[in-house]
């Protein structure tokens, strides 16, 4: 059985504050969308079924808990990095579409094993489409 393509959505004022992230993510072979605002992700994860979302909170729309909580009951994980002096400290926000709020922060290099994680979960549990199959099938 082929694993299902992680579906994501990256929520940051500039593309260029999560380069990083876009490469890892696409050198795992995950299917990444872009937003620019918690409003744009609102809009977004209202019409696409996603499985992770990771995004800066407080952006200026400060749309984070309404976002959250669109989440709630989904089968999606959203995580927001939270810029501190030293880089940045990742908060789970919705966990398999469970609130997590108050979890722990977690630090950039606890977060990287963390995202494996989420990664291979999401990867275990959904099947692949008809297409994502084809598509490996073709690579």
């Amino acid at each position: 059985m082929v694993a299902k393509t992680p579906r994501i959505l990256l929520i940051a004022a500039s593309p260029m504050g999560v380069s990083f992230l876009t490469e890892r993510l696409r050198g795992l072979a995950c299917e990444i969308h872009f937003a620019s605002s918690c409003n744009e992700a609102i809009t977004f994860v209202s019409n696409h079924q996603l499985d992770l979302v990771l995004g800066e909170f407080g952006l200026r729309d400060d749309s984070s808990f309404a976002l959250a909580a669109l989440l709630v009951g989904s089968s999606a994980t959203l995580v927001y990095s939270y810029p501190v002096e030293t880089g940045c400290w990742w908060l789970p926000a919705v966990k398999n579409g469970q609130l997590c709020w108050g979890s722990l922060a977690m630090r950039p290099s606890e977060f990287i094993g963390f995202l494996d994680d989420i990664l291979k979960d999401i990867r275990s549990r959904q099947p692949a489409t008809s297409e994502e199959s084809r598509r490996a099938a073709s690579s």
